[in-house]
């Protein structure tokens, strides 16, 4: 008896330790378990990657053949480092009282993806349906919506899309069959199917069409909920199925598969330079053994990792048509040789350099390097420029909440000549740290674009802009946004109340002037740019004082050569005579870049006090 016991016991604390086993790895092609030690149950998946969280959609399979049809729905899995999963359950349910139900049990629903609308709020999910017992004659796709990443998803359409339209690059097929012609009215084939969200927030659909024959490309509706009519018909007659897409170095690339049925293939890629431009195929991306066969598998989705710069995981399935439960995973890392996709087979592998791919649970990200924050930042187009976009780099605190927070946007310095986002970004990276939203903004300068110091301050007044415009879908509030920078980006940051140097196309009813004001070692018209400031004194700061300023704090070196400390104490003197709130941190002994980088023992005092400040104006409750 006690023996059995013994055994029992034994096998009890073996169950706990192998269900709560960590992973710090990936194989492919091996069983993969979740937090309850249970198979993974995603096949045919996307992934979405929302406020530091991965969640994981795909399709919920059963045993034997009749797992081929949907008998429970979608599910959802998240986690934060990508190996290690935790069941949320299922997201989307199939409709199991009503037959008539478009989703009904035993429909056909496949190749799931959600992604969320920053406008509307909602995660949107698509996914390929076929209707019960109807075969694959039906090629809709469908559309599911919920509040929450883990669902529940309501079912709301079904449709086949595109109808009344024809693609923006032809207006008639030209092949015999004219499939494209037939379905015009009631809207294109759509069966194996991906989403992809640009960088500006444009959503489109991939989709294979036709019988099979084309893949088209389909811009949606601003709610992501419906296609928009505007779509690409591309690589006609060439049957490309599992079709997935990410960016890489401002290009498009592709990866999808023949047409063969449950039976692999060799995979395909192709490239270009807009995603209604003109592509070219570039061959079988996978190298080495089984490669032809994509190493028995299929594509499904291609996952940017985030916080690792140019990190792609090639995500396919190794379909299992008799028993679908065990179908199993592959996910392969991407690389790029000669602007080209390469992948190939790891028996095990895991993401390079370390372990952190989101913000998610870190108090003090201003430590980490101003590359690794900027890629863990959401990346938001704020300006399209002739020279290049111009982007937000979104820093969210650690603590969630659904009041509307302040937000600092800084500017880093380089003399309107050099600098990038990686060089202040841990300045706003502090203050996310403290609570409120930090953002670094990128803009233009003469070195990387050729351009002078007008373009810049055009380029900040366009960033604080945007922040205002759309305060509420990034939830900021408007009233309490923080322009800041350091030298020369200090000096854009003031120019931001100043009048004159706005983008003209812009809507200048929503204002481009802060609530406050946060200034290290600024340019402030007297020294540094004393050129710029004879022939442009409408931007210089010391010139427009003049009463209603918002609440500034700088500092400035007592010794600095770059922007004297004397303009800094003028500029405080003459803020404070008008009726102005302005406190200068003096920085004993200190050159410029006074308190820069993190290492100098002047940052953290004075970036504590440039807080306090803001929690007195009551800008940082």
């Amino acid at each position: 008896m006690k023996l059995k016991i013994q055994l029992l016991l034994l096998t009890f604390f073996c169950a706990i330790i192998l269900k709560a086993q960590t992973l710090n790895h990936f194989t492919p092609g091996e069983i993969w378990k979740d937090n309850n030690g249970q198979l993974i149950n995603a096949h045919g998946g996307g992934v979405l990657f929302h406020e530091g969280i991965y969640y994981w959609y795909g399709e919920h399979k059963i045993s034997g053949k009749i797992g081929n049809s949907a008998q429970e729905g979608v599910h959802v899995y998240s986690s934060t480092d990508l190996y290690n999963w935790k069941d949320e359950g299922i997201a989307l349910k199939i409709n199991e009282t009503n037959l008539l139900s478009d989703i009904a049990k035993g429909c056909i629903l496949e190749r799931p993806k959600v992604i969320y609308n920053v406008k509307t709020k909602k995660y949107v999910m698509w996914f390929h349906l076929e209707l019960k017992d109807k075969g694959y004659l039906a090629a809709r796709s469908g559309v599911a919506l919920s509040d929450s990443p883990i669902g529940p998803f309501t079912y709301l359409k079904s449709f086949r899309p595109n109808a009344g339209s024809w693609p923006i690059n032809i207006h008639s097929c030209p092949d015999s069959l004219k499939i494209l012609d037939r379905d015009f009215k009631a809207g294109q084939m759509a069966r194996d199917m991906n989403l992809f969200v640009d960088d500006d927030g444009t959503a489109y659909q991939i989709y294979t069409s036709e019988e099979n024959r084309t893949v088209h490309i389909s811009k949606l509706t601003d709610d992501y909920l419906s296609d928009s009519g505007k779509y690409i018909r591309i690589f006609p007659g060439r049957y490309m199925e599992g079709a997935a897409l990410c960016k890489h170095n401002d290009k498009y690339y592709m990866f999808a598969s023949g047409c063969s049925g449950w039976t692999p293939n060799a995979a395909r890629s192709a490239v270009s330079e807009s995603i209604f431009g003109n592509w070219k195929e570039l061959g079988n991306p996978c190298v080495g053994n089984d490669s032809a066969m994509t190493f028995h598998s299929q594509s499904t989705f291609v996952l940017p990792v985030q916080g690792k710069s140019d990190t792609y995981i090639f995500m396919a399935d190794r379909w299992n048509p008799e028993n679908p439960i065990d179908g199993r995973y592959i996910w392969l890392p991407i690389t790029f040789e000669n602007n080209k996709p390469v992948i190939k087979w790891m028996d095990s592998w895991k993401l390079k350099n370390d372990s952190v791919t989101s913000l998610n649970g870190v108090d003090e990200s201003y430590k980490f390097s101003g590359k690794k924050l900027a890629a863990l930042a959401e990346k938001i187009l704020y300006k399209k420029t002739p020279q290049e976009d111009m982007y937000l780099y979104l820093l969210r605190p650690m603590k969630k909440t659904k009041k509307a927070l302040p937000a600092i946007v800084y500017f880093t310095g380089g003399g309107w000549v050099n600098g990038d986002v990686y060089g202040q970004i841990p300045n706003p990276a502090w203050f996310r740290d403290q609570g409120i939203i930090g953002i670094e903004a990128d803009y233009r300068v003469k070195s990387r674009h050729g351009t002078s110091p007008l373009e810049c301050i055009q380029d900040a007044k366009s960033a604080i802009r945007y922040v205002r415009a759309h305060a509420i879908e990034m939830g900021i509030d408007p009233d309490r946004i923080i322009a800041a920078g350091g030298s020369a980006g200090g000096h854009i940051a003031a120019c931001t109340f100043i009048d004159g140097g706005d983008n003209p196309e812009e809507n200048l009813k929503i204002s481009s002037k802060p609530n406050a004001l946060v200034l290290h070692n600024p340019g402030l018209g007297e020294g540094f740019g004393k050129e710029f400031f004879d022939v442009h004194p409408e931007f210089s700061p010391i010139l427009n004082i003049k009463k209603g300023w918002p609440p500034t704090i700088l500092c400035n070196g007592t010794i600095d050569r770059t922007t004297p400390f004397k303009t800094a104490e003028k500029f405080t003197r003459l803020m404070k005579k008008v009726g102005n709130i302005c406190e200068l941190i003096p920085v004993i002994d200190a050159d410029h870049s006074c308190d820069w980088p993190v290492s100098n023992p002047n940052f953290l005092p004075d970036m504590r006090r440039m807080f306090n400040f803001l929690k007195e104006q009551k800008i940082i409750k």
